[in-house]
């Protein structure tokens, strides 16, 4: 069986999420993978690519993809249910530990500024289809991101009820300022 960036990308974001930024080295998870290094080398060219190519994978595939799902919901009040729903299944544990790595590797750093903006942005969007006022629209947009990161930075292990729980909280906050 070939195996592919995909294969690479999932197996970093397990590891990231059991043990840290650290723990993710070429070997183990190669080992995990379970190819050589030359397979790696041959996907990648280096360590330094594989960096990026995971990261560009990780803000498509859990902010680019998120936002298109919620897009396709033609119902501006349930896209804030959508866009909620969809949040709880990010891998926190993972990007709790890209948060770690982001703040050490300034690639990393940008990357994680990007998908801030970019999350910020979509629920901006959410929001203001059910809510006009501007500077509401954009305390709301804050607000959701707020609890997502605090959330990844204080639930260890991170429990997605938790989550949810905080996430009806913040959609019950954005309906209070719905026209």
């Amino acid at each position: 069986m070939a195996v592919g960036p995909e294969q690479y990308f999932a197996e970093a974001m397990a590891i990231l999420g059991r043990e840290g930024a650290a723990g993710l080295k070429l070997h183990p998870l190669c080992r995990a993978v379970g190819v050589t290094s030359g397979s790696f080398y041959h996907h990648f060219g280096g360590w330094s690519g594989f960096v990026g190519a995971l990261l560009a994978h990780w803000e498509a595939d859990q902010t680019a993809r998120l936002v298109a799902l919620a897009a396709q919901t033609p119902d501006a009040s349930a896209r804030v249910t959508v866009l909620k729903e969809l949040a709880v299944t990010v891998p926190h544990a993972a990007e709790a530990a890209i948060r770690v790595w982001a703040a050490l590797d300034p690639d990393v750093g940008r990357a994680q500024r990007r998908v801030d903006d970019e999350r910020r942005a979509a629920v901006r969007w959410v929001v203001a289809g059910i809510v006009d006022d501007p500077v509401v629209v954009e305390r709301l947009a804050v607000l959701g991101l707020s609890v997502l990161v605090g959330f990844q930075q204080t639930c260890a292990p991170p429990v997605p009820e938790v989550l949810a729980g905080l996430l009806d909280d913040v959609e019950s906050v954005v309906r209070a300022h719905a026209r």
